[in-house]
């Protein structure tokens, strides 16, 4: 989970960082809840600074599927697989600024205006060509902007809110995965009592991969 949501921070903050032929950073993938006013710690001239606020797994995208289908028709045995994970990432774009000036202020709320018109540009990605990436740009109220900062712990600055979906989880196959072993099945004309009523009787036994 940790690399493919590194590998999506990553391609976001190239892609606003070269969008529409910028040719400086604009973005540092950073917590924002670890800076506060005068820290000296960020040396970086990226204006604005990308943070995780919240990941949840959406629950509505889970595929109710659990067995994959054997391609050994011979055989009805099916191994065992956990459904993909769907997760709804938080991700907040803040101006900050290290030297507390009006210009500085001003370069950020313009920054915020790019990550904002590159995203509205297009807001649909695909992430290594398996994994597909959904921005939605979320409207905060006055109470929910005071909450979100009162977690981060921070005084409020210029930023924007997005809520990234989808990011698709599910692991490779591997030997030694747990498949049904065994799977028996029995036919009786009448009273399963009577063995003489008996039809048929077949089982299958399958190794591990």
């Amino acid at each position: 989970m940790a690399n493919i949501l590194k590998q999506a921070l990553d391609f976001l903050k190239l892609r606003v960082d070269t969008y529409n032929g910028s040719l400086s950073p604009v973005v540092e993938i950073s917590n924002i809840a670890t800076l506060n006013d005068g820290d000296e710690f960020l040396d970086s001239t990226s204006p604005i600074i990308l943070s995780v606020v919240n990941l949840e797994e959406d629950t509505t995208a889970r595929s109710p599927k659990v067995y994959l289908p054997n391609p050994n028709r011979d055989s009805p045995a099916k191994k065992y697989n956990n459904p993909t994970q769907h997760f709804v990432t938080s991700l907040l774009f803040t101006a900050y600024n290290k030297v507390q000036t009006n210009d500085k202020y001003l370069d950020g709320i313009s920054k915020l205006e790019h990550v904002i018109r590159c995203f509205q540009e297009q807001r649909v990605f695909m992430l290594n060509g398996t994994t597909k990436l959904i921005l939605d740009l979320e409207s905060l109220k006055i109470s929910e902007l005071n909450q979100l900062w009162s977690m981060l712990g921070n005084k409020y600055m210029p930023s924007v809110l997005y809520r990234m979906r989808m990011i698709s989880i599910q692991h490779d196959e591997k030997d030694g995965a747990e498949i049904i072993e065994e799977f028996k099945i029995k036919l009786w004309e009448n009273n399963s009592e009577d063995t003489t009523g008996l039809l048929e009787e077949t089982e299958y036994i399958t190794k591990q991969l």
